[in-house]
């Protein structure tokens, strides 16, 4: 409308000759469309690319452990950086359309202008005046503000068509089948609580993984799902939620149902609070689950109790810890139907026969219970109602009738916990001590110079910012002598070669806004080049140091504030920053420019001019002030949304199996989260709205000094001049304005680089420094492993988690380690890994401290079989060999090792096939193998099992232990263990409790003493009379 208006108020001014730049605005708008609908496409592959490189970031730093346990960091961030490269060159198409876009709309107006003045005075054959040259300019001033707009409104326009389109896309995914699982009990009799009838379910509609499934569960039952690997006991308790395709039959489940997932789900909030899952607090239940599921010793070890916060999945916490707390919050849920896929794989036999007594058959007595697990003793208890055998895909149903889980009421348990409070003795040092979570950390005040230094230097240093300078400046020179030659061509009196001198000075100034176009051209696309250049390198040196980061950084700062840096502040250095830098040159010559001439013109009424521009700044500090915070905390705010929305995506089966109350929760957190969020945004925009109407009055303040100015100045004016200045003055207005407004953008978008920069300078872990010794290629050469006196800890002046730890293990030793949940076996291997740096003491492997070497080296030179199997979104050959040092035979021979090579056979691709993020489309026990395979390849010296079998059946175990010790046979071998099977045929074993060793012999000797934690895991397990006949 705007345009329109003005293109009117031409035509009474210089007649027809203002449809000729008519037509000009039109072509370059034509020319803006066409090349927005490029900008369109380009933009959407940005999405398409910045998704496949978000997601990437969160698989890497989401297991971050794993990654550096396996010394991959140079992998990912070949992978992060290739992503990224991919994302940029489409940033960088864009980023050219969006300098041509404008450079087309920013010399429309000197176009406009030139050819309007050219068909006013050739063709048409009119005199030009002052008058009718500096009123056709003042309006084609005026039309550059909503021209030089259009590129952002057109950006803006194709990022919402885009994001909307992502947003239809992703509401038009299939849904979850409501009626996958029905809940009307009058279809099933009172006492039936699960009905499976004629059942095909699989993870894709056309393949099958279950099939021809019936299962009938009365109220009360204990159902124990057992079988093989992969055969489906995983897919049985998702059909029940109704998380799978069903093909075939009806699903009933009556009432309330609890889930506990084979891998286990933990927020990121106290113990309590994870237990309770947005339950009311009630002390006399909470005591009960928490004894019944085997945490009362767990809660009083920890700093703060039930009050210690839990890191991201549970980092701080053992398998066995993170397993209890979620049986917990099942327990504590008070469902019908309980769902525990695996719960007690991760624990010991003590604490297992504790938990299945106390929980699942005292506790949950009442209530009906699926229970996967591969325990032979539980497999094989009088307690089963119901034992499912599981196997390819079919389901082997046994029933016991006449068994009745036995109940008694748990003895009250307030004692114990008043115990444990007076243990934690001052209740808010105790919650201080829990605390693992630390508040994101925000600047405060101006944006400091350090961070303009940096990102300039980004930029290309004072290089690149003269030569912005430069270009600037004879922009504004070619602008500036266009208006002067159009004064000096308005003063000239007629002459006989009028229609000559109109042709020359046509050309002049055509010449002159040729100059202009051009320049600005090339400031543009040097505002891209050294845009993206400073981008690159920022995003390079946060990805590297992030990489070399210690692992209780991650455990301090929540994923979401690892992927909003990766995310929003991204975003803002590869858009925002570069062209509100560019703005700001652009604006602080132009309107300095401005000002001059027009202060020039009035003579020393001038003077009067600096009180206004000091009230400008004035205004525009006043301004600033809040509006940084405002960003700050607006950019703060939105780290622990994009944390939940993470976890929630994580835990997604466990929140809808908790019914819609559970949901509801979740989505009610999310709403506090987001809506604090946009208060600041509100905030924000209010704030920016008070500021834009004081500078609206100023700007009048100095239309009226300048025409007051011209006025009394009028004697000692050329016509031309005056016009020259009052027009300048008109621009002088908007042009005060648009500076604050680049200023105050570019300060509030560079607290985005403030942000990443704080991330490139965090301190690396330990060793990664120059004054690391390198060993020889050889080392490890025998695997003898020596620990002195080891002290160490997961957190800085807290307590510590191995203590005075000190052992010799020879070369090619087996050794298995085993203890009470939390005794501080996987500490061990952390400390092995320098995972942390030690408190006090020395780890030597082959007569070498490992302190002294860099990190790679140590971690490269041994293999790991962790206890959370992770797979990375890749092909299959990618993550069995990262760094492609191995042949395909190589990696076949591995897979045949471990009984996988019938299983990737029949995959599509085969080494080709493409992992799922998590490695979802294998079980965790398949995954278990893959990681042992990959073990194989390495062939280390020294090779750790952290409960690399917990998700094995004992038949798969015992083939594996058999190909372990052949395999293995020249190599030292540490195996964690809860099962003791496992480590029976250890040369010695190793039994911690409380973060020292305990035990350290052959296990006849240790059952020999009669006492011990080993002689009690192995009473409790079963294993004495193995034990006592090897001994004989």
């Amino acid at each position: 409308m705007k345009i329109v208006a003005v293109v009117y108020m031409l035509h009474d001014v210089i007649g027809l000759a203002a449809f000729a730049g008519l037509a000009v605005i039109g072509t370059s708008l034509l020319i803006s469309f066409w090349v927005a609908k490029f900008s369109g496409n380009a933009f959407d592959d940005i999405m398409t690319f910045t998704d496949r490189r978000m997601k990437t970031v969160k698989e890497v730093f989401k297991a971050i452990q794993i990654v550096k346990l396996n010394a991959w960091e140079d992998a990912f961030a070949t992978r992060i950086h290739k992503d990224r490269s991919t994302e940029l060159s489409a940033v960088k198409r864009y980023m050219y359309l969006g300098a041509l876009e404008i450079f087309i709309l920013w010399a429309a107006p000197v176009a406009v202008s030139t050819v309007s003045f050219t068909v006013y005075t050739v063709i048409m054959g009119k005199q030009l005046t002052a008058a009718k040259v500096f009123t056709a300019i003042a309006l084609f001033n005026t039309l550059r503000d909503p021209l030089r707009e259009l590129p952002s409104v057109i950006q803006t326009i194709i990022q919402a068509k885009v994001s909307m389109n992502r947003f239809s896309e992703y509401l038009s995914l299939d849904e979850v089948k409501p009626d996958n699982v029905t809940r009307d009990g009058s279809t099933q009799p009172i006492n039936v609580a699960i009905a499976i009838e004629d059942g095909t379910f699989g993870w894709t509609e056309d393949t099958p993984l279950l099939s021809q499934v019936n299962l009938r569960v009365q109220k009360g039952d204990l159902v124990i799902v057992h079988g093989p690997v992969a055969s489906g006991k995983s897919s049985l308790c998702t059909a029940l939620l109704g998380e799978m395709h069903k093909m075939e039959g009806s699903v009933f489940v009556r009432g309330r149902v609890a889930y506990y997932s084979q891998e286990t789900w933990i927020q990121n909030m106290t113990i309590r609070d994870n237990i309770l899952f947005g339950l009311r607090y009630n002390k006399k239940k909470y005591a009960q689950v928490v004894a019944a599921c085997g945490l009362l010793v767990d809660l009083k070890q920890l700093p703060a109790g039930d009050l210690t916060e839990i890191g991201q999945r549970g980092i701080n916490l053992s398998g066995g810890q993170k397993a209890r707390v979620c049986l917990a919050r099942a327990c504590y849920s008070d469902a019908d139907v309980l769902l525990l896929d695996s719960p007690l794989a991760a624990v010991d036999a003590i604490v297992q026969s504790q938990i299945f007594t106390e929980c699942i058959c005292n506790l949950l007595a009442d209530k009906t219970v699926v229970l996967v697990t591969h325990s032979s003793d539980i497999i094989e208890s009088k307690a089963a109602n119901v034992r499912v055998l599981v196997e390819n895909g079919q389901l082997k149903v046994t029933r016991h009738t006449d068994v009745r889980r036995s109940y008694r009421h748990p003895e009250s348990l307030d004692s114990v916990m008043n115990d444990i409070n007076q243990e934690r003795g001052n209740a808010k040092v105790d919650v201080d001590a829990g605390r693992l979570v630390d508040d994101e950390e925000r600047d405060e005040g101006r944006v400091s110079k350090e961070t303009f230094l940096h990102y300039l230097d980004a930029l290309g240093g004072m290089k690149m910012c003269v030569f912005l300078l430069t270009v600037q400046l004879l922009w504004q020179a070619c602008q500036i002598s266009g208006d002067l030659w159009l004064t000096h061509w308005t003063d000239q009196k007629t002459s006989p070669n009028k229609a000559q001198d109109t042709v020359y000075n046509v050309k002049v100034y055509a010449w002159f806004g040729s100059g202009t176009a051009f320049m600005v051209l090339i400031r543009s696309s040097t505002v891209v080049i050294a845009g993206l250049r400073a981008s690159r390198q920022l995003f390079d040196n946060m990805t590297a140091s992030l990489l070399k980061a210690p692992l209780r950084f991650f455990d301090a700062n929540p994923i979401g504030r690892i992927v909003n840096r990766y995310g929003d502040d991204m975003s803002a250095l590869d858009f925002s920053i570069p062209f509100a830098f560019g703005s700001f040159i652009a604006m602080s010559v132009f309107t300095v420019s401005q000002l001059a001439v027009a202060v020039y013109t009035v003579n020393t009424l001038g003077v009067l001019v600096i009180p206004l521009v000091w009230m400008y700044v004035k205004i525009a500090n006043f301004y600033l002030a809040p509006s940084r915070e405002i960003s700050r905390l607006w950019k703060v705010s939105s780290s622990p949304v994009l944390s939940h929305v993470t976890q929630s995506e994580e835990g997604i089966a466990v929140i809808r199996a908790f019914g819609s109350e559970a949901a509801d929760r979740m989505i009610s957190q999310n709403l506090v989260l987001n809506d604090v969020e946009n208060k600041c945004w509100v905030a924000d925009l209010v704030v920016q709205q008070w500021f834009q109407v004081r500078m609206e009055l100023i700007g009048m303040g100095v239309i009226l000094l300048v025409l007051s100015g011209l006025i009394l100045m009028r004697d000692f004016l050329t016509p031309g001049m005056v016009g020259l200045a009052f027009t300048y003055a008109l621009s002088i207005d908007s042009g005060l304005v648009t500076l604050v407004h680049c200023w105050s953008s570019l300060e509030l978008d560079l607290i985005s680089s403030e942000r990443v920069m704080a991330y490139t300078i965090i301190p690396p872990e330990g060793g990664q420094h120059v004054l690391a010794i390198e060993p020889s290629h050889t080392w490890p050469s025998t695997g003898a492993i020596s620990f002195h006196g080891v002290v160490f800890s997961y957190k800085q002046d807290s307590k510590p988690v191995l203590k005075g730890v000190s052992f010799t293990i020879r070369d090619n030793e087996k050794i298995g380690i085993v203890g009470r949940t939390g005794a501080g076996k996987s500490s061990l291997i952390m400390a092995l890994f320098r995972i942390n740096e030690l408190v006090s003491g020395r780890i030597l492997i082959d007569g070498v401290d490992i302190a002294t070497m860099p990190l790679r080296t140590l971690r490269s030179r041994l293999s790991i079989i962790p206890q959370v199997p992770v797979l990375f979104k890749g092909s299959l050959r990618g993550y069995m060999d990262p760094f492609d040092d191995f042949t395909d035979a190589n990696i076949w021979i591995a897979l045949e090792k471990v009984d996988m090579k019938a299983k990737v056979s029949a995959l599509e691709g085969q080494l080709t096939y493409e992992l799922s993020e998590n490695g979802e489309n294998f079980s965790v026990g398949e995954r278990q193998l893959l990681c042992m395979a990959r073990a194989l390849l390495t062939r280390s010296r020294i090779v750790v099992m952290d409960e690399a079998t917990a998700s094995i059946d004992p038949e798969t175990e015992k083939k594996l232990q058999r190909m372990i010790k052949h395999e293995f046979k020249d190599t030292t071998v540490l195996t964690i263990a809860h099962r003791l099977a496992t480590v029976l045929d250890s040369d010695r074993i190793m039994a911690l409790n409380d973060g020292r060793v305990a035990e350290l012999d052959i296990p006849r000797q240790l059952v020999k003493n009669g006492a011990g934690v080993f002689y009690e895991l192995a009473k409790e397990g079963g294993f004495m009379d193995s034990l006592m006949e090897a001994r004989e």
